[in-house]
């Protein structure tokens, strides 16, 4: 069995060395079609059904908020109540009360559950491939640096995930890009090679990374 990213080209026949292509240091299985793979179908369907789930929710909620903005800021049920006929009817009131209260909590359920899942899935998706094409490629490390930075991902109305930041919202690739570049430096797989920084040691094995962070030797791997 073929596997799809290798860390070497060692020990493979000539005929399927020519199958890999080297990318960030890392040999990728090239694919044709890739897109009609089950496992892949299937994923692009659970995440256009999510986007659909959310744009519904959304809807619900501006007809609900159309709905319940018709009513005056002054309004009074009791005085509602007397003008209609000349007769007060609170339990036709009280029953207009619940009903809009249970439409407004549905609604509200409903985009909640939709926004988490979105999140979730940006989490193990986008902040997956941000990690990745910031250097980020150690499965022990991209595991910290995903139960790091996963918290302040959020998910915008248009499906797209960003970080809320000093400088106000950032797209997440480019937040990882600059977090890759200062505070998680040391989570980035350095170059391989006599020359490459750091190639002389750190004191610990060369690893500067579980000198300052050892609990990240502990950590499982996924």
């Amino acid at each position: 069995m073929l596997k799809t990213v290798l860390e070497s080209l060692d020990g493979l026949d000539d005929a399927v060395k020519s199958l890999y292509a080297e990318t960030d240091g890392k040999f990728i299985l090239q694919i044709e079609g890739v897109d009609h793979h089950p496992d892949v179908a299937n994923l692009k369907s659970a995440y256009e059904r999510v986007k659909a789930d959310k744009a519904t929710a959304v809807q619900e909620r501006d007809a609900l908020k159309a709905k319940t903005d018709a009513f005056p800021d002054d309004f009074d049920a009791d005085k509602w109540a007397k003008l209609k006929d000349g007769k007060p009817d609170e339990a036709a009131l009280i029953k207009l009360r619940q009903t809009l209260e249970a439409d407004r909590d549905e609604w509200k359920g409903k985009f909640e559950a939709s926004q988490e899942t979105a999140r979730k899935n940006a989490v193990e998706r986008d902040l997956t491939d941000a990690l990745n094409a910031a250097g980020v490629t150690k499965p022990l490390y991209a595991k910290a640096a995903r139960d790091m930075l996963s918290s302040s991902v959020k998910v915008g109305e248009d499906g797209k995930p960003f970080v809320e930041t000093d400088m106000g919202p950032m797209q997440l690739s480019e937040h990882v890009k600059r977090w890759s570049a200062g505070e998680g430096k040391d989570f980035v797989t350095p170059p391989t090679g006599g020359d490459a920084p750091g190639s002389k040691g750190t004191g610990k094995g060369g690893n500067a990374l579980i000198d300052k962070v050892p609990a990240l030797a502990d950590l499982p791997e996924k």
